[in-house]
């Protein structure tokens, strides 16, 4: 029984990690947009198969 609450407690603070490592990727690449725009560097993006998808509304 303690294995499984010390497991439980591992899998909330990990996936609690998880999302802030998300929400400080998010803020960073924000920053860095704004960053390139203060300078003039164009913003490129790469094609991608998901560019052309027949599902999306």
């Amino acid at each position: 029984m303690k294995i499984h609450i010390i497991i439980l407690i591992f899998f909330i603070i990990s996936c609690f990690a998880s999302i802030i490592a998300w929400l400080n990727t998010h803020t960073i690449l924000k920053e860095l947009s704004e960053i390139k725009r203060q300078l003039g560097i164009k913003e490129y993006s790469k094609p991608s198969i998901f560019d052309n998808d027949l599902d999306k509304d």
